[in-house]
Order: C-alpha cells, then sequence, then structure tokens
C-alpha cells in the first residue's frame, strides 16, 4: 500500500503553525527559536514528512562543496585516523569536480554547536554530507540530513543505520589480533583501551579465546603520551604481559618508544599490534603490526557512494570494508 505523502500545508496544519514557520525550520533563513525548530523536526521525523531541501537549492545552483563532520576525540594530538579517511575522500571527490569542507566538532557538543551545524547542512549550501560515526551529535546531524533530504553517507557504525553507509568491522579486526597472539604462543595478553572501543574489547577476547575478565584492560586514551605512559603500569603491576592489542597505532608507537628506553625488548619480551594501520606504522622502528582498516579504500567508497546519491540513487545497501592483519617487526 502507498503512502500518501504530506504536503506542507498539512504538515503545518497538524502542529498548528503557519507554513513559512516550517519552511524557516528548515532552512538557516528567517527568524525560528532552537526550541521550535527542533520540535518541528522531530514531529517531521515522526510523520513522515520530509521536505526535500537539497532538491530546492539544486534548482537554483549545483553546489560543489561536500562536507565531512566527524568527532574530535582529541584536542592534544593529530588525527592520524581522520587524516588519512580525509585523503580518501578528497581524492575521489576531486575527479567529480568536488571540492571537500571539514567541519570538526567536539566529542560532547553544546547545543549551540549542533545548531549551527544543523544550519549548515538545512542552508543547502552542501551538495551533501560524510559524517562520521562515534558521538551522540554524529546521529543528530544524520537525522537531521536525513529529515531534509540531504544526500548523506556514514562512516562507521551507527546503530538502526541500514542504508547508506559504509563501515569496518571493529570485532573482526580484534579478532584477528587475538588469534595471532594465540597462535604464536602468547599467553598474557593486555589490551590498551581507546574511546568507543567495546567492539574491540569483545573481539580481542574471542580470538584470543579467554574471558574478557582474565585480558588485562591498560588504561584508555588516544594519543602517543598515552601509550608511553601505560608502559610504567604495565611493568609494575602486570610484568607476565607478553603481548598488547592498542586501540590506535599512535598510542602502539608510545608504548613502544617507552619500552625501548627500558630495556624491554619488541616483540621478544612484548608483542606490540596496533591499530588502523596508518601510513607511519610501516616505517616506525620496528615496523608496527597492525589491523588495517583500509582508510583510504574507505573514504573512497564513501565519496563515490555519496556521489551516487547525488546523482540520484537512493537507499544504497551498506558497504563493509574487510579488515585485515598486517603482520610486521612488533609481533
Amino acid at each position: 500500500m502507498t503512502v500518501k505523502k504530506l504536503t506542507i500545508k498539512e504538515f503545518a496544519a497538524l502542529l498548528g503553525v503557519s507554513t513559512a514557520t516550517v519552511s524557516r525550520a528548515f532552512s538557516s533563513k528567517g527568524r525560528i527559536s532552537a526550541e521550535t525548530r527542533r520540535r518541528i523536526i522531530t514531529r517531521a521525523k515522526e510523520s513522515g514528512y520530509r521536505p526535500n531541501i537539497h532538491a530546492r537549492n539544486l534548482s537554483t545552483s549545483a553546489s560543489s562543496a561536500i562536507t565531512l563532520y566527524y568527532p574530535e576525540f582529541s584536542n592534544e594530538e593529530p588525527d592520524y585516523f581522520i587524516a588519512e579517511l580525509m585523503l580518501g575522500i578528497n581524492r575521489t571527490l576531486a575527479k567529480y569536480g568536488k571540492i571537500l569542507q571539514i567541519s570538526p566538532f567536539p566529542l560532547e557538543t553544546s547545543e549551540v554547536i549542533l545548531d549551527l551545524c544543523r544550519d549548515q547542512i538545512l542552508s543547502g549550501a552542501a551538495a551533501g554530507i560524510i559524517i562520521i560515526a562515534g558521538s551522540k551529535t554524529s546521529r543528530e546531524l544524520y537525522e537531521c540530513a536525513a529529515g531534509c533530504g540531504m544526500p548523506e553517507i556514514v562512516i562507521g557504525h551507527m546503530r538502526e543505520v541500514r542504508y547508506n553507509n559504509v563501515w569496518f568491522d571493529n570485532r573482526r579486526g580484534a579478532f584477528l589480533a587475538g588469534r595471532y597472539f594465540r597462535e604464536t604462543g602468547r599467553r598474557h595478553p593486555a589490551y590498551l583501551g581507546g574511546v568507543l572501543d567495546r567492539r574491540k574489547q569483545n573481539g580481542f577476547s574471542e580470538g584470543f579465546q579467554l574471558p574478557e575478565s582474565e585480558i588485562i584492560k591498560a588504561g584508555s586514551g588516544f594519543g602517543f603520551r598515552d601509550g608511553y605512559r601505560i608502559l610504567d603500569i604495565i611493568a609494575a603491576e602486570h610484568p607476565e604481559t607478553d603481548c598488547i592489542l592498542c586501540a590506535n597505532d599512535v598510542m602502539a608507537m608510545g608504548f613502544i618508544a617507552a619500552a625501548r628506553e627500558r630495556g624491554i625488548r619488541i616483540p621478544q619480551d612484548i608483542a606490540v599490534i596496533g591499530y588502523d594501520d596508518i601510513h607511519p606504522a610501516r616505517y616506525y622502528s620496528p615496523a608496527l603490526s597492525s589491523v588495517s582498516l583500509q582508510l583510504t579504500r574507505l573514504g573512497e567508497a564513501a565519496a563515490l557512494s555519496l556521489e551516487r546519491l547525488i546523482g540520484g540513487t537512493t537507499d544504497l545497501p551498506p558497504e563493509l570494508i574487510e579488515c585485515e592483519l598486517i603482520i610486521r617487526e612488533s609481533s
């Protein structure tokens, strides 16, 4: 059975507001309170009303801009994950005459920043957007874009997003690392945590065939200094540790640097595997083993999918970019 779509008049009548108020709620033009805008957008989602801001803007001008929204997990060190992802996105967009605009936002985003991001989307200034999953704001921006007909691609895992998603399986990647350690005779694993990495912890435990309670959880963080600092804790509290999976490559590099200063041999005393497989990993000393997310390819796939959506394709099925364990000198 075909469901009749609400017109703007019918939707406005449902809410008891004017069509001009509805129009302003889905536009950056005109005065409207943030609370009224949120209420209208929420009711639009519930009722199935979807104004196509994107189509309306394309009827007057074709934007060549693509906006990338992503949460900043640290303001202390560069985010190499994002840098390599952007390389793949930008390289692909350039082939289609598009330019990439970046719009990072804090992990804990204020309503003011969230409304500014929404205004960017609702203005129709961009031809489409790419959103990195990993925060509540990521979901809010996805729902805003989906609600106004803006072509959008989500990179990473976002609950209940069934279309227009390019993702990687962190659980599988960490499973490969745990299995490798087990099969190469390691018996006392540790996991150096990052952010939003529950799936990595689960996969590492499964691959090692040990309950999570028997795997040492060594701190958490994001950057080189976090990995560097954790070595003293491991050496003092868990000297039996003979292998460690780090939540990203930069922390693994920090851990290895601290180990070398203290005369701990890598990999003879402690085998180390990082995560993401950023380009510096292969040139580090010792060269870093890592779970490759194929970041450049991930960015290329997201850009290609978005280009298809801009061209008129709708509801692309999710695309999985497979993880791969790359073994080098550190393990």
